[in-house]
């Protein structure tokens, strides 16, 4: 079996966000020890592997599933490794630190037909957003559609931000998958209003590109909502399409109430 690596210094993107489970004196009061690396960046570290082993062609019919166990911090220094289960498959794990901080798997090519594009859904006014509850994340929910445009600069700033090579995406004119998934945690805090929150899981498949200038939707349906080891946890699966074309489909997992904010509640 061949393995392939990637080692890289990991970059926190999201210091300045509105979720503060990235910023280090909020996410040490949660018992880590410092702000956490998005996990749709490490995501991206991850994706690096099947891109590298299988080319762009992996872009518009691979898939991808990725599990986060421990946190990346910013400065550590990141292997993202694969092992290839014959040609069209690969194991993948993330370790920093001597710790595993997490796994996945990838294909060259996803069978079965594709997903059907979510339905559309009014995004809620920011200011009046439910708070985030298993009343308004209950399975079933339509979320609010995001509406994007996709510009060279953002692709490429997000790609020095993942230390990704740009000429895969022609500098940044083409999407990354990490990209995308961004918009998918933008989806979730559009609608609801979230305290600290942790992204924990994604599996996704792609279909097409987006490319410089074309406008995009992601769009959203909740279908699972439970408490598991004092985590409130949400589910949702997820479509991103450009001018009625699927680019990428999958589904998303979050811890939106963590056990420690219940606790003090």
């Amino acid at each position: 079996m061949t393995a392939l690596a990637h080692t890289l210094v990991a970059f926190n993107t999201a210091t300045a966000s509105e979720n503060k489970m990235h910023d280090d004196e909020v996410a040490g009061r949660f018992g880590f020890t410092g702000g956490l690396v998005p996990g749709v960046d490490v995501f991206g570290y991850l994706a690096h592997l099947p891109l590298a082993q299988w080319g762009r062609a992996w872009l518009t019919s691979g898939g991808m599933h990725a599990r986060f166990l421990k946190p990346v911090y910013d400065g550590d220094e990141t292997l993202a490794a694969a092992t290839l289960e014959g040609e069209d498959a690969m194991t993948m794990s993330a370790t920093a630190r001597g710790t595993l901080c997490a796994t996945g798997s990838a294909t060259r090519r996803e069978g079965g037909p594709a997903s059907a594009i979510l339905p559309a859904a009014p995004m809620p006014d920011e200011a009046t957003r439910p708070k985030a509850s298993p009343e308004s994340l209950a399975p079933g929910t339509v979320m609010g559609t995001l509406h994007d445009v996709y510009l060279h600069e953002q692709g490429a700033a997000h790609l020095a931000d993942i230390r990704e090579d740009a000429a895969f995406f022609e500098g940044g004119a083409i999407a990354n998958p990490a990209f995308l998934l961004r918009r998918v945690n933008y989806i979730l805090a559009a609608n609801v209003r979230l305290g600290p929150w942790i992204h924990t899981e994604s599996r996704i498949r792609m279909h097409d590109l987006v490319r410089d200038g074309e406008a995009f939707e992601t769009r959203g349906l909740v279908v699972e909502n439970v408490e598991k080891g004092g985590h409130l946890i949400v589910a949702f699966d997820f479509t991103i399409s450009a001018h009625h074309r699927l680019v990428m489909s999958g589904r998303h997992w979050a811890i939106y109430e963590p056990r420690q904010v219940r606790e003090r509640s």
